[in-house]
């Protein structure tokens, strides 16, 4: 994995600060960028505290006392694993966010740091989507009940400054990818999935590796070592519950993507689609512009990424 270098040096010096998700995929990573830019880190997972249980939650915040919260806990998964489970998707990660909000709050939180997605957006929203067109539509597709969860969120962010003057900052980050993300085929991203098929499929010679749906969909990859450089920033610089789009502003489609993968893992086959399966959103890709005023812009090009992502699962799968 990439050396990870301090953001805003001085703010996090003397703050601790709370990660939940702490030992997931994006949460190990914000952790790690967070200790490197001098917060006392204290990384949150699902065997630590029941975050669906207010009590707990109460709990762990009062015995940390952090200074700064970030909310990077969730219930997620692929397009499969929202078909499956629209209603626990919703509930868990509304509520969890929730307690997190009220109970940060009580106990004097300075900054809540809220991680959202781009899942938020309407299906019709003009390209590339911009923070302004949030409301004009229901949350796209399969991952429309996750999408809805985080609306509220939002919602509760922007409520809680008002009334509480609580200070938060909301961030959508546009599709995860990079080393330590999760490769099981029934709840991975899609780049993740495509890195174990086509890496397999090199191992083992297959001729064909299909994929599901036609491979024309368009989405932004971000690499999770910008996100946690996102994170650490906004903690820092950013004082606004508005949520800001967290990207890199490049569309990719899924074809392009597969190619991607499969010239980095090696794999010289066919790749075919299986049309019968869903595509999701047709397109989706981000104006990424208003995380400039907090200092951020992704750095790390899409096939570098690919390429570091395929070496760390041949490494540790």
């Amino acid at each position: 994995m990439r050396e990870l270098t301090p953001v805003d040096p001085g703010f996090y010096d003397g703050r601790k600060v709370l990660v939940t998700g702490g030992t997931g995929f994006l949460g190990a990573r914000t952790a790690g960028q967070l200790e490197a830019s001098g917060a006392d880190v204290v990384a949150i997972g699902s065997r630590d505290h029941d975050l669906t249980e207010q009590a707990a939650v109460r709990e762990m915040l009062a015995t940390h006392r952090p200074s700064v919260v970030v909310h990077a806990a969730g219930a997620i998964g692929g397009i499969g694993a929202n078909v499956a489970n629209p209603g626990r998707f919703l509930y868990v990660n509304a509520l969890m966010g929730l307690m997190m909000l009220e109970e940060a709050r009580k106990v004097g939180v300075e900054k809540f740091v809220l991680i959202s997605t781009t899942c938020t957006y309407p299906n019709a929203a003009p390209l590339p989507m911009r923070e302004e067109s949030l409301w004009d539509g229901r949350p796209a597709g399969a991952t429309g009940p996750y999408g809805v969860a985080k609306r509220m969120l939002h919602e509760a962010a922007a409520g809680y400054l008002e009334q509480y003057r609580f200070r938060s900052a909301t961030l959508m980050l546009s599709n995860l990818y990079g080393p330590g993300d999760h490769f099981d085929e029934a709840t991975s991203h899609v780049l993740a999935a495509l890195v174990r098929r086509f890496v397999e499929a090199a191992e083992t010679g297959a001729s064909t590796v299909t994929n599901w749906g036609t491979g024309s969909p368009t989405r932004e990859f971000l690499h999770v070592d910008d996100a946690a450089k996102a994170i650490a920033l906004a903690g820092a610089r950013h004082d606004d519950p508005a949520p800001v789009n967290v990207g890199t502003g490049i569309e990719t489609s899924i074809k392009q993507l597969a190619e991607m993968v499969a010239e980095s893992a090696g794999y010289t086959g066919s790749i075919e689609w299986d049309t019968t399966k869903p595509d999701g959103q047709a397109r989706r890709f981000l104006d990424v512009e208003k995380a400039r005023s907090f200092g951020f812009a992704a750095s790390i090009p899409l096939a570098e990424g690919i390429a570091e992502t395929v070496d760390w699962y041949r490494a540790n799968r």
